[in-house]
């Protein structure tokens, strides 16, 4: 049930929850987690209710057996509150539920249980036999309170369990914290429950930290180092129940700009399940009602169940089958699948602005170089056609209201330009060079121009033909220095070692 051992910080903050609403406290919710690396041991202290010397007997003795209202309370199997038994040595609860009471700890012992249970001794003897409970005096204790202490964690996980960064991701993304207040949509979402529903939320703050935890919406997603997808839009998500007045879920969709994959280290991509303000499944629980399950990690979002028909497996990474579950799902789906259609719409259109740049770059550099002078008329009227048919493929592929002012005012500059293009007759970039010379060299270069793969390539090769040979000395007499341009000088091409001119 707990492969995850940062699941333990799960299971031990429901049950503060969980305590929390039974009653109504004076003050807010508050949890402070201490975690020592160099004891290896993790104490979870609540300001709760507490519990009296009877209660806990009565609660942390049985296993199996709950007192919780199934489909009200975030835990109800009776098991969780034993998780730190499978990642430690030790598990205390201490307690207390009045200033004038005595504080009671019960202490359970994994390390004894293989022995007793190989020796044929009685399960339910076997587990008294690993239990100690104390009575202790109160004066240095709270006066109503619940603290848990998982001691003696085990090597292999302490690199999660004691890793303070870890845990604080992890009770950010998962338990019932605050939404940051930088999230734009805070407000929002506090605004979608009603007063009967609106989440619980703990006050959660690891030992020695100023501020406590928050779920880690923020401004924006992060796609990058240089790159930022902000929120645009907030989308409220309400499902029905199937036979009933009321919801079934109540949630909401952060929309933005569909730029791409949220990083997973952002801890907020995918739209996720929560029961209680807990965290079901993760990034994935509904994957699989998207056609598409790349989609579901360009979404940030939140789906609330407040039917208590709807109820978490034992593992909590989904839900128990059921009509009721079914009918989330069915609602659900439609919503998710717009979303996906969304992000694939946003996608296509920055694809095709993307292609309509490159286009247009492409038209600027067949107008430079066919004004360049080093071809002939007839090979730079070629590119100027070729020029005015890609002008009019991007007006006729995106039209004028779908480029920016900025690329409109590039594309009708352009096509002014070259719906002007005059050609000259004699060679404008030869300066002596005989003219029968001038033509082969043209030839060559409206043959570099048609192989090259793109005009601005064919112009570069043009000009490291022309470096070469004013280092080599073939017609550096001929070429007027005042005729060079800088990319003509040695630096803009340098030899490698065999003389020859290095590739761009």
């Amino acid at each position: 049930m707990y492969h995850d051992p940062l699941s333990m910080y799960r299971e031990y903050l429901q049950n503060a929850a969980d305590a929390v609403a039974t009653r109504e406290l004076p003050g807010r919710a508050r949890v402070i987690i201490d975690v020592d690396r160099t004891e290896r041991r993790i104490r979870i202290l609540d300001n709760g209710p507490g519990l009296s010397r009877e209660e806990a007997l009565d609660r942390l003795l049985p296993i199996g057996r709950s007192d919780k209202t199934l489909g009200t309370d975030r835990g109800f199997r009776g098991v969780g509150r034993l998780v730190g038994l499978a990642f430690a040595k030790r598990v205390s609860f201490t307690t207390r539920a009045h200033k004038d009471q005595a504080v009671t700890r019960i202490t359970w012992h994994s390390d004894q249980l293989p022995e007793l249970t190989s020796t044929g001794s009685e399960l339910e003897e076997a587990i008294l036999d690993c239990v100690v409970v104390e009575t202790l005096p109160g004066s240095d204790h709270p006066e109503h309170f619940f603290e848990v202490e998982v001691g003696d964690v085990a090597r292999h996980s302490t690199g999660v369990l004691l890793n303070r960064d870890a845990v604080h991701d992890y009770v950010g993304e998962v338990c019932p914290v605050p939404i940051d207040s930088n999230f734009p949509f805070a407000d929002s979402v506090e605004g979608l429950f009603h007063a009967d529903e609106a989440p619980l939320t703990l006050e959660v703050l690891l030992e020695g930290d100023p501020d406590p935890i928050l779920r880690p919406y923020g401004e924006s997603v992060q796609l990058s180092a240089n790159r930022d997808a902000e929120f645009t839009e907030f989308q409220v998500v309400r499902i029905p129940r199937v036979d009933e007045a009321g919801d079934a879920a109540v949630g909401w969709v952060a929309h933005s700009s569909y730029l791409g994959a949220i990083p997973k280290e952002q801890r907020v991509r995918g739209i996720r399940a929560r029961v209680g303000n807990i965290q079901v499944g993760g990034e994935a629980a509904f994957d699989h009602l998207f056609a598409e399950e790349r989609f579901n990690r360009w979404c940030v979002g939140e789906i609330h169940i407040v039917d208590a028909r709807i109820i978490p497996n034992a593992r909590r990474d989904y839900f128990e089958p059921g009509p009721h579950l079914r009918n989330l799902e069915n609602q659900l789906t439609p919503i998710l699948r717009s979303i996906a259609t969304r992000c694939r719409r946003e996608s296509t259109a920055r694809n095709r602005a993307r292609k309509t740049l490159s286009a247009l770059s492409n038209i600027e550099d067949l107008y430079a170089l066919a004004t360049s002078g080093y071809l002939t008329s007839k090979d730079a009227a070629g590119l100027v056609r070729q020029a005015l048919q890609e002008v009019q493929e991007i007006r006729k592929g995106v039209g004028r209201r779908n480029l920016d002012n900025g690329n409109l005012e590039r594309l009708d500059s352009a096509e002014d330009k070259l719906s002007n293009f005059s050609v000259e007759t004699e060679p404008q970039r030869f300066g002596d060079i005989p003219p029968a010379e001038a033509v082969v060299y043209q030839k060559v270069f409206g043959a570099l121009a048609t192989l090259a793969p793109s005009p601005s390539y064919a112009r570069e090769l043009i000009e490291m033909v022309f470096a070469e040979a004013s280092k080599v000395g073939r017609y550096g007499s001929a070429i007027a220095p005042n005729q060079r341009t800088a990319s003509d000088t040695q630096d803009q091409h340098p030899l490698n070692d065999t003389g020859a001119p290095t590739p761009s």
